[in-house]
């Protein structure tokens, strides 16, 4: 097992108040797995049996769309955890991760993460609370999917990316949008479109653009966009 990860686990929000003990015996029954390479997959099948945590690198959430389309749903770094909600319903999600470059990862079998959550309520509580945040940043990127106008899709996702915390500098809100043909997928749009809309936001005076690197300048110009949408985003 690495040193690092069991520091990387008293980090996280799950084990906010969690006995040190307890911590360190989840550190230990985790499972240690390297995805080399790209285009690496988690199937479904094993998605509704374990635990993930990202140690390092990068988990890329996708589904299946009616049209036959793989659509990216959400991205998972390092400290962060994935199929928590399997592990309360023990339902899977029906989706898949897909790799981005070479990434590690921590595991447990369900049954074996809830015996350590029966012994901890704090724990518990925890999960269900982490579970909540995923699925409310699942609805709202989902929500952003149905944003007739790209340029409103664009203000509704900085907004989003701000309120979740993901700012490089929060004094300045500063969101790294790389790789833009990445977020671009995420948005469900084309990447020259997403540059375009970019720019608009810039003309407005809502942010400053600058390879990949959005510095938001003024929420309330990316609030005003929203506002004069005819649509329902999750903002």
């Amino acid at each position: 097992m690495l040193d690092v990860a069991p520091i990387m686990l008293a980090e996280s929000p799950l084990f906010t108040g969690v006995d040190s003990d307890l911590l360190v015996s989840i550190a230990n029954a985790g499972r240690v797995r390297t995805i080399k390479g790209r285009f690496g997959r988690i199937e479904t099948e094993e998605m509704a049996e374990r635990l993930f945590f990202v140690i390092s690198g990068e988990m890329r959430m996708t589904r299946m769309a009616p049209d036959g389309q793989e659509c990216l749903m959400q991205r998972f770094g390092a400290g962060e955890f994935f199929c928590l909600a399997a592990v309360i319903s023990a339902y899977s999600c029906k989706n898949q991760m897909v790799n981005a470059g070479t990434t590690k990862l921590m595991y447990w079998r369900h049954e074996s993460f809830r015996k350590f959550a029966d012994q901890s309520p704090r724990l518990y509580g925890n999960i269900l609370g982490q579970m909540a945040c995923q699925i409310e940043q699942e609805r709202e990127m989902r929500a952003l999917s149905h944003c007739c106008k790209a340029e409103v899709r664009v203000a509704a996702y900085l907004l989003h990316r701000i309120r979740q915390g993901h700012c490089m500098r929060k004094c300045n809100c500063v969101v790294d949008i790389k790789p833009i043909s990445l977020t671009a997928q995420e948005l469900g749009i084309a990447r020259e479109t997403l540059s375009r809309s970019l720019q608009r936001l810039v003309k407005r005076e809502g942010i400053a653009y600058k390879g990949g690197i959005v510095e938001v300048t003024s929420v309330t110009c990316l609030e005003e966009v929203l506002e004069e949408a005819e649509c329902s985003c999750c903002c």
